[in-house]
């Protein structure tokens, strides 16, 4: 598998609400969606710690520096978020299971208010 994983964490200089965190990344679904060099991605939060991350899988390695030296990666991320992104790795990754596909965000943090 030629698939490479991106771990990114977000640390803003101020905390950052869960709810307005999680509607800032259910806002970027869209154009993660029409990503074709993206396989699949998903976000991670630790309150605690005020860091937030993501995990993106790309198609390949090409592809992962490609993003990291996009517009989007270098000045529309940090401008949403209100912060870099610290890229933690860039990982080789094995079989990846997929046991539910969510596709509306049904009975998720997506829909309930």
């Amino acid at each position: 598998m030629d698939k490479k994983a991106l771990w990114v964490v977000f640390r803003p200089k101020t905390p950052v609400d869960l709810d307005k965190m999680r509607k800032m990344y259910l806002g970027s679904y869209p154009h993660f969606r029409e990503m074709d060099s993206l396989f699949a991605k998903t976000w991670w939060v630790n309150p605690e710690k005020n860091e937030w991350g993501a995990m993106y899988i790309f198609n390949s390695q090409k592809e992962v520096d490609e993003y990291l030296a996009s517009d989007r990666w270098r000045n529309k991320v940090p401008e949403k978020y209100g912060c870099r992104p610290e890229v933690q790795a860039v990982l080789d990754i094995g079989a990846v299971l997929f046991k539910e596909a969510v596709t509306s965000g049904e009975n998720s943090w997506q829909t309930s208010e």
